[in-house]
């Protein structure tokens, strides 16, 4: 089986986690995992490569440049990474035919065995069907738009698509239709080529009620939505801020499953984002204010 992912420094820590989860779920000796990254410190590259290369029995790691993306427009939590999945025909082995792209804000919670063999039909991707999102066609009309998060890939086919081409083309000359970074551009370009799959592969938020206006009524939901529900292989915090399960406010059912990865990584001790001080910790910086207004008193009069 072979799996990317792609991270930099803001997410390498998540990044982990989730190929933590993947090996505790997919303990398979012939998995090969391949690491994109870029802007990441020395030091936690190589704290990350320590654990990585102990856990797993293959996993090379790739730099990326984010050269090519110049022109490409990033906003809120997206970074130049995002763009880095157009990247997979020239940083993966020419050899390689077939690769399972998962994002590193996801959480495996069961095997991938079935997804990984199953077959693309003759597609150039298979992926999940955004609820809520659609592609549209120079011709105005709107069609099924796929979530990019996890993606079974032909890479054979990727290799004859110019992505970054298509993707500059994208950006440059439609920019107000660039809202999903990469995932937009992997739309435009594979419009008509892409399998739908079942929903447990990308379980993402809504199916847990963490966005408005879906209906999770038994009677509205699909039989893929109700089985994603109750039992994700792939659970994809999709979102920011308060959607990820290390900020210590987010509201996410399955959120335990990524601080019980989190809790096996070197990053086990990291504070989660918005998380309250401690009691001890409240102490001490009341302390030190009143040190610091005392000194400040002092001077004065001084």
């Amino acid at each position: 089986m072979n799996i990317v992912c792609a991270t930099d420094g803001n997410y390498l820590r998540h990044c982990v986690a989730m190929l933590d989860s993947l090996w505790q779920h997919n303990p398979d000796p012939d998995l090969q995992v391949y690491l994109i990254y870029d802007n990441v410190h020395p030091d936690q590259l190589a704290l990350a490569a320590e654990f990585l290369s102990d856990l797993l029995p293959a996993i090379s790691f790739l730099k990326a440049s984010p050269q090519p993306f110049e022109a490409f427009p990033v906003n809120g939590h997206v970074s130049v990474a995002a763009y880095f999945r157009l990247l997979l025909p020239d940083l993966l082995p020419s050899t390689m035919r077939r690769v399972l792209f998962i994002d590193a804000d996801t959480i495996i919670t069961d095997s991938l065995r079935d997804l990984w063999n199953q077959s693309l039909q003759g597609k150039a991707v298979a992926a999940v069907p955004e609820h809520r999102l659609f592609c549209l066609h120079h011709d105005h009309e709107h069609g099924r738009y796929f979530n990019a998060g996890i993606m079974l890939i032909d890479l054979m086919k990727w290799r004859h698509a110019d992505l970054i081409g298509n993707g500059l083309r994208f950006a440059t000359e439609t920019p107000e239709r660039l809202r999903h970074s990469d995932q937009d551009v992997l739309n435009l370009v594979f419009d008509a080529d892409w399998l739908p799959i079942h929903d447990r592969w990308n379980a993402c938020p809504h199916l847990f009620g963490l966005t408005g206006g879906y209906d999770l009524s038994p009677e509205s939901l699909t039989e893929t939505e109700i089985a994603a529900i109750h039992k994700p292989a792939i659970v994809h915090f999709a979102g920011s801020g308060r959607d990820k399960p290390w900020n210590a406010l987010c509201r996410h059912p399955l959120k335990d499953r990524y601080l019980e990865a989190m809790a096996r990584t070197p990053w086990a001790e990291t504070r989660l984002d918005d998380q309250p001080p401690s009691a001890l910790q409240r102490i001490w910086q009341e302390s030190l204010f009143r040190i610091k207004c005392l000194l400040r008193d002092f001077w004065r009069r001084a």
